[in-house]
């Protein structure tokens, strides 16, 4: 598990007056699926209203990812702002064997870490789901018309296998 200098709350209880609006990620966001309470030390919580109530650690100590609206995005949670965000976000895995966080999009597999994106790989993998991590490999699985077949990604430069 990633180390993590934050709180994170979800869904968290507003006084009766409402509170603070909370900031729409993306902005604009429509439907809001969670809030959630970021609470750095020593400093003011931090609301965002997100697609979903899934979030997950990242290699930075000081960052969060969270899917919503259809995109993956990492978000600062000590400077209150979004790093990058990725279109077509399916699903999101931490790798602590490699301190990457992997992004699964509708069309490939993008790799962060600490300072941003590492790799990404744009092929055209349909429902691409990260199966095994270990130390010479990521191994996917993708949607093919005979089922599911399995690809194979190099950790430190998203070279396929």
């Amino acid at each position: 598990m990633f180390p993590i200098g934050f709180a994170v709350e979800v869904d968290p209880e507003f006084p009766a007056d409402g509170g603070v609006v909370p900031q729409r990620v993306p902005e604009g966001l429509l439907r809001i699926g969670a809030v959630l309470r970021i609470t750095p030390p020593g400093s003011p919580a931090w609301d965002i209203a997100v697609g979903a109530p899934n979030w997950w650690r990242s290699p930075s100590p000081a960052a969060i990812a969270v899917i919503s609206d259809g995109a993956g995005y990492l978000l600062d949670v000590v400077e209150r702002r979004v790093l990058f965000d990725i279109d077509d976000v399916t699903r999101v895995r931490e790798d602590h064997l490699h301190d990457l966080l992997l992004f699964a999009t509708g069309s490939g597999l993008v790799a962060a870490g600490a300072n941003g994106i590492v790799w990404r790989d744009d092929g055209f993998w349909p429902d691409l789901k990260v199966k095994r991590i270990e130390r010479d490999v990521i191994l996917c699985t993708v949607l093919t018309q005979d089922g599911r077949d399995e690809i194979r990604f190099d950790p430190r430069d998203g070279t396929r296998l």
